[in-house]
């Protein structure tokens, strides 16, 4: 695996450099054939659930790689309810990123975006989305539409996008205070939108599968938070990429009859499931899918088991039909990313203590001065509170920026820890 693993990743950095075109129809040719793996030969060691998440999450990416005319480039936390009743299909950056990290062609957009300009602490998701754009490897989207939420990065990127490939921007501002007055501002940006993209995309607006959207996320949310209850005494097995699948699915994916599906699903898994012995783990932030130490050691364990992403519970805010856009405006001013840092580590704490986790690993990605900053505050208060802290620096998709024997090291002896107590 690691000689295909090269010799991938050396044919793809010259396409990427020497014929783009090439490039983007072999990443497309790649999701495809992935795609049809996980349809016909999935994984039988995950749940059924999340055997379907991976067909979905594929099938995510190709809609948009195909129908680029159709697409709306997003932000993670962006709400698409609103994409979705103008039939768009949501292409999310950081997921454009990942994937391309999944197929082992991250360097070359990694030195383009450099070599542009843009510094080599930048957020390594944000720097391989503009490195691809530079190259115009990065399918030209028909609008772009993100929020302020949750780092520095998305301003910069989404803004030079639109100005390189001169395609209408749509920002929503998210106040970093939580209160009654920021979720009507928001909620007024997000009203503002659906002429905003009446104008910009010749289509209008369908209320009907606005309605819809809304009902879809109502309802996976609920379903999601039983979930969540019920981790406290079942297992299912998952694995990194599975929990950034998730990631996707209830956020950018969130209000589509596939992310519902879904909820319906793991739910209906988690109902049939049993408890099994292992130590308890949280994870917060963005994870290392394609590092081999890390995935050896978690991935479909029960001896390590990922219980919950912060990322995946971060929004889980209760949506009234009623009141969709202050229902998509809660979401984004009370989720727990929102606002100072004690907002996450309250979230997390609260979660932890209903869950039993035996141990909480922050990982720092690369270029994330949100969770970097906060990482000493992180750990401090949440070993206050019980939890052994592991903060794991690393990169989410960039393999040069990360360190093997390091952070094996690291994490086993924090497991190690973990089975001593």
């Amino acid at each position: 695996m690691p000689n295909l693993e090269k010799t991938v990743s050396d044919y793809m950095y010259d396409k990427t450099y020497n014929d783009p075109d090439v490039a983007r129809k072999r990443l497309l040719q790649a999701y495809k054939a992935y795609a049809f793996k996980l349809r016909y030969f999935p994984d039988k060691n995950l749940p059924k659930s999340r055997q379907y998440l991976g067909r979905i999450s594929m099938d995510h990416i190709i809609r948009a790689y195909d129908h680029p005319e159709q697409s709306a480039l997003t932000s993670l936390f962006m709400p698409n309810e609103i994409n979705k009743a103008f039939g768009l299909h949501d292409l999310c950056a950081e997921q454009f990123a990942a994937y391309i990290g999944g197929a082992w062609s991250t360097k070359a957009y990694v030195e383009i975006a450099e070599r542009a300009g843009i510094a080599e602490t930048f957020c390594s998701y944000h720097k391989i989305l503009m490195g691809a754009a530079v190259q115009g490897i990065l399918p030209k989207p028909k609008v772009i539409v993100n929020t302020s939420l949750a780092c520095d990065a998305n301003n910069l990127s989404f803004r030079a996008i639109s100005n390189l490939y001169g395609v209408p921007q749509y920002y929503v501002d998210v106040p970093y205070t939580q209160s009654p007055a920021a979720v009507e501002y928001v909620a007024d940006q997000l009203r503002k939108l659906v002429p905003w993209l009446e104008e910009h995309t010749g289509r209008k607006f369908d209320e009907q599968a606005f309605h819809e959207a809304i009902l879809n996320s109502k309802h996976t949310i609920e379903n999601m938070q039983e979930v969540l209850r019920l981790k406290k005494d079942h297992y299912l097995p998952t694995t990194l990429t599975c929990e950034l699948y998730e990631t996707l699915a209830l956020h950018g994916g969130l209000g589509s009859k596939e992310s519902l599906r879904y909820s319906e699903k793991l739910l209906h898994d988690y109902r049939h499931a049993e408890a099994r012995p292992g130590k308890r783990i949280l994870w917060m932030h963005t994870n290392p899918f394609g590092q081999n130490c890390v995935k050896e050691l978690f991935n479909e364990s029960e001896k390590y088991q990922l219980i919950a992403g912060d990322i995946n519970f971060d929004s889980l805010v209760d949506m009234d039909p009623d009141h969709p856009f202050e229902s998509m405006a809660r979401r984004l001013v009370y989720g727990i990313i929102n606002g100072p840092v004690t907002n996450r580590i309250n979230g997390v704490r609260k979660t932890a203590d209903a869950l039993d986790i035996d141990g909480i690993i922050c990982f720092c990605h690369w270029g994330c001065k949100e969770t970097c900053g906060a990482s000493s505050l992180i750990k401090e208060q949440l070993e206050q509170a019980g939890y052994p802290t592991l903060i794991l620096n690393g990169d989410g998709v960039d393999p040069s920026n990360r360190n093997d024997g390091q952070t094996q090291t690291r994490v086993e002896a924090f497991l190690e820890m973990l089975e001593r107590d």
